[in-house]
């Protein structure tokens, strides 16, 4: 039988008394032999990386929401629009009432611009110099943003729209019937009527603060595909295809233009005051 000496019975205690009060047992409590030194504490662990904020002027140029001409910074590959103008030129029939409630809906997030960006827009006449900041939203916030307040599902309802099947991936996705004829899809959920342009904008799905960068509903086309099933894929690609080519393009791409036409600044200032979600 093994013989416990009075030294391993002393480490125990000492381990038993210390170990309820420290995570790494007796620690300076044990004896260490004579003529070894401790061994050295861990490095202290490194601080987290933490990235600077985002601070990209972009390149300002003009595109075209709804008709109308809106001032933006290309950043990444997408467009940041500036939000009084689109409030005042776009969305002049709502009130920020609603305006606010279908940002919360939808989750929408307006960020303010740089200093950089405020400064751009102050020295080409955009916003008036007095503007103490600007909020800025994405193409695709504004696609969506638009899409509810501005679009919604026609009256009619058949039972049946005779055509061939799609669907899209955008905002959570939808699928439809094309009828490429009367220039209609209709939604296989709730079986309303939109134009192509504005099926890919509709969805019943949950998705939220996904950013599609270079998304332009005026090029729907890009967006609205065949779906699987249907057995004469390439027949219905090429009616897709002439019907998106008979349409006018409805968007230009992003171009640096003369500064338009300011704002009245009784209008700017009183919406660079207001309380957006998430401004």
């Amino acid at each position: 039988m093994d013989v416990v000496t009075p030294h391993i019975t002393s480490v125990l205690k000492t381990y038993q008394a210390s170990a309820p009060r420290s995570l790494q047992g007796p620690g300076s409590g044990r004896a260490e032999p004579s003529g070894e030194a401790p061994p050295p504490p861990p490095p202290p662990a490194a601080p987290p990386i933490l990235l600077a904020a985002d601070t990209v002027l972009g390149e300002r140029g003009e595109t075209l929401l709804e008709g109308e001409p809106i001032s933006c910074f290309s950043v990444g590959g997408e467009r940041r629009l500036c939000l009084p103008q689109i409030l005042t030129s776009v969305l002049t029939d709502f009130t920020l009432e609603q305006i606010n409630r279908v940002c919360d809906d939808l989750q929408i997030y307006c960020s303010r611009c740089t200093p950089e960006q405020l400064h751009e827009l102050k020295s080409t006449g955009v916003l008036p110099k007095s503007a103490p900041s600007c909020g800025l939203i994405t193409q695709t916030d504004a696609e969506r943003l638009c899409a509810a307040l501005l679009h919604g599902p026609t009256a009619l309802r058949p039972h049946k729209l005779s055509g061939f099947r799609v669907y899209h991936e955008c905002f959570g996705g939808g699928r439809g019937v094309c009828a490429p004829d009367q220039n209609l899809v209709q939604c296989l959920e709730c079986r309303m009527l939109y134009t192509p342009r504005r099926f890919i904008c509709h969805s019943h799905g949950t998705e939220h603060r996904t950013c599609h960068w270079g998304f332009d509903s005026s090029r729907w086309r890009r967006f609205l595909l065949v779906a699987e099933e249907e057995q004469d894929k390439e027949k219905c690609k090429a009616l897709l295809d002439d019907l998106a080519e008979r349409e006018t393009p409805a968007l230009a791409p992003v171009v640096i233009k003369q500064p338009s036409q300011p704002l009245k600044r009784k209008q700017v200032l009183m919406l660079l005051d207001m309380q957006l979600p998430n401004l």
